[in-house]
């Protein structure tokens, strides 16, 4: 491959030099050339031309200059997480490809260097970002509001809309949410490097914030019954119930059928999960193999399925509706696990009863099993955990707790 050396003389007088590589041709059998000007010097322009021909020979040389980070983000939306990720995954996605355009979008995809990267990630923390959301969004509002027709319905919704998000506080993104967005980022332009989009990854050299600790909340052993008690008359006791005797997740309790109730062998098969996809709640399988499991109920919590399904019979008798879902609305359509873990805060509440996440019924399950001192790979396999190492670091409250106990009967012997 072969390319040329030219020489520019300006008005005024000055001279620089640029090169001239022939591409080959486009799909449309168009002549695609690639030049670069503006260099001081001759064997400057010379240097260049013959790194770039070396690029283009290894087939490491990146012909992009025009595709902004915008562009190359919504065309990756579309081709890597699409195709290979689960829908609420792909959601979330858009999410953090939505910060980063706000801060980035504009830059050419081969100039983004790690202190473009590390200055936006300040800017989520601080709430830069946000503002600059927020302004974006009550300008498309308003655009949209003084084309309505006056004292109609539809300009007033979007007048209480304005209203809305006027009045909505500014917050900057939490540590942990910098560190989701930049993983995401990270796998974004590592498949621009496998792509030969650019180079090199900048995010290996921007470092994302430490995360936040966690402190993980749940109702000790001796409480379980009690609270579960108090709440047995809530329209939601049934699968709060069960989150709390079988550790499920939301989107697992949510997605089960009668179909995986085994009421002989007394257990629950778990492979699906339930989420909202376009407005749409649909089954889809579970996350990892690791989540897909049978999960073996107590005596008593067979019996209260058993209960609920002899219910369940009589409803479908008396009104003809087929009642697939455990958990259901009265007229059979499934629970949304956003309404159940979006629901609980305020049902507790309402009892007084101190305040957990949904899904901390199942840090609950498991540190009653921890604490009963059953082998940490059973809760593993019960959780659907992706390994016994994930378990034993989450729980390390309780496996500090049954050290101390165990060291101190040591104490009688020294």
């Amino acid at each position: 491959m072969k390319g040329t050396v030219r020489k520019y003389i300006h008005k005024d007088g000055t001279v620089t030099w640029g090169y001239l590589v022939y591409m080959g041709v486009d799909e449309n059998d168009k002549k695609k050339y690639k030049r670069k000007r503006g260099f001081k010097k001759q064997k400057e322009c010379e240097a260049a031309l013959a790194k770039f021909i070396t690029e283009i020979e290894k087939g490491t040389a990146v012909n992009n200059d025009k595709m902004t980070v915008k562009d190359y983000l919504e065309y990756w939306l579309e081709t890597y997480p699409k195709n290979n990720c689960q829908p609420a995954t792909y959601k979330r996605y858009e999410f953090f490809c939505r910060d980063i355009v706000c801060g980035l979008g504009n830059y050419k995809l081969t100039k983004l260097n790690p202190l473009l990267i590390q200055k936006f990630y300040e800017d989520l923390k601080n709430g830069t970002i946000k503002e600059q959301l927020k302004k974006q969004k009550l300008s498309e509002l308003q655009a949209i509001y003084d084309k309505a027709l006056k004292n109609s319905k539809e300009a007033k919704t979007l007048k209480d809309k304005l209203n809305k998000l006027k009045e909505q506080p500014i917050q900057g993104v939490s540590n942990n949410t910098i560190i989701k967005t930049h993983r995401m980022f990270h796998l974004a332009l590592k498949h621009a490097q496998k792509w030969q989009l650019i180079f090199v990854n900048p995010c290996d050299l921007a470092t994302p914030p430490t995360s936040d600790p966690i402190e993980m909340k749940y109702w000790e052993p001796d409480d379980i019954s009690m609270y579960l008690d108090i709440l047995k008359d809530d329209f939601l006791y049934p699968i709060i119930y069960l989150a709390a005797h079988t550790g499920l997740r939301e989107g697992e309790l949510c997605a089960l059928k009668w179909e995986d109730f085994d009421i002989i062998e007394k257990t629950l098969t778990v492979n699906k999960t339930l989420q909202r996809i376009n407005s749409v709640l649909k089954p889809k399988i579970t996350k990892t193999k690791k989540s897909t499991r049978i999960v073996t109920l107590f005596d008593s919590t067979a019996k209260f399925l058993k209960t609920l399904k002899n219910k369940d019979k009589a409803l479908k008798l008396e009104t003809g509706l087929e009642l697939e879902y455990i958990f259901h609305w009265e007229d059979g359509r499934p629970i949304d696990p956003n309404y159940v873990s979006k629901k609980f805060p305020f049902i507790l509440s309402g009892h007084k009863i101190p305040q957990i996440r949904f899904h901390d019924l199942r840090h609950t399950h498991a540190t009653l099993l921890r604490k009963l001192k059953v082998d940490a790979k059973v809760i593993s396999e019960r959780l659907g955990h992706a390994d016994v190492a994930f378990t034993l670091k989450t729980y390390t409250h309780v496996n500090t707790e049954m050290q101390r106990e165990e060291v101190a009967k040591a104490e009688d012997f020294l």
